[in-house]
């Protein structure tokens, strides 16, 4: 996976870059692929936040044993502490019910929920998963705790959402839980994926939102995809609400790395091959990536403001 929410801090380098060439890369470069980053602007903060949610729609089956793909339909901050998270083919970690042992499981399809300090004060305590799912606290791309739950899903539409819990009192100070759960059109199947402690009583999103899509590496699968036998899988994203309500959108951004890069934690960011198409629908409510097997030049797909459209 290799892929922080602390991309979130280079977006404003990513529109001063322009593409060295336009032509497809000779050779391709190494994993993970990050394929695209979508940017959703709003209003402003979502003060006393108590839910988010977004609908995903994926065509294709991805099986596990062929592919590592991310599909993140959202990251964004909780009283300012980075989250991101998403539907996975490949989901990882420590075992939930003994991850002392810090044994790695692979659990095929899942979901995943993670989040950030600028502090190195997470541990897995910060965590609530359950029997069957894996939990992880490490440094290694920045200060973080996730929870994944492996689950089979398939082609189809699912709502990913975030929802205020229970306050408790720890170390004397207040702090809130967020779970995340997932819904699965098909089935009517409601999945609790984990809650994560975020410090605080009261809650305030930041109100913005990012996704992105990637192909990343693991010790299960490290290979680079066959691109000659990429599916033609689409992913929409849609339907992006704060307390029940649809985000009030100002502007939706599409970003792709291609050149040599930074972060703000000094890791390299990932490049990719053009590898996805990105459209938008007139009102800005549903945004469609859709991937080919056959890079293309950079020209194709320009770093550009998706919605809304200059007339």
């Amino acid at each position: 996976m290799r892929f922080s929410i602390r991309l979130l801090s280079v977006v404003s380098c990513l529109s001063l870059i322009a593409s060295a060439a336009d032509e497809v890369p000779a050779k391709l470069p190494p994993l993970p692929w990050h394929m695209v980053n979508l940017w959703w602007s709003t209003s402003g903060e979502v003060k006393d936040f108590t839910s988010f949610s977004v609908d995903v729609d994926i065509s294709t089956d991805m099986p596990s044993e062929t592919y590592n793909l991310y599909i993140s339909p959202f990251s964004g901050a909780i009283n300012g502490h980075l989250i991101y998270g998403g539907i996975q083919t490949n989901c990882n970690g420590w075992d939930a019910m003994k991850p002392e042992d810090q044994t790695r499981l692979h659990g095929g399809h899942g979901f995943i929920f993670s989040r950030w300090s600028e502090k190195p004060d997470l541990t897995l305590k910060d965590v609530r998963a359950t029997p069957g799912g894996v939990v992880e606290a490490a440094g290694y791309e920045g200060n973080f705790v996730s929870g994944r739950r492996p689950y089979p899903w398939k082609a189809g539409k699912y709502t990913f959402r975030l929802q205020r819990l229970d306050t408790e009192i720890t170390d004397g100070k207040p702090h809130t839980w967020v779970g995340a759960f997932v819904h699965e059109h098909a089935t009517g199947k409601d999945i609790f994926v984990n809650a994560l402690r975020f410090p605080g009583d009261t809650l305030t999103h930041s109100g913005k939102n990012a996704g992105f899509m990637e192909f990343y590496s693991t010790a299960k699968l490290h290979t680079p995809p066959d691109l000659a036998k990429l599916p033609p899988l689409e992913v929409r994203f849609s339907n992006l609400c704060f307390n029940g309500a649809p985000a009030e959108l100002k502007k939706i951004d599409a970003n792709f790395i291609r050149s040599a890069m930074k972060r703000s934690d000094g890791l390299a960011a990932p490049i990719s091959p053009n590898l996805l198409h990105v459209s938008s629908t007139d009102d800005g409510r549903e945004i469609t990536c859709r991937l080919v097997n056959q890079p293309f030049p950079d020209s194709e797909e320009p770093n550009r403001t998706l919605w809304p459209t200059k007339k």
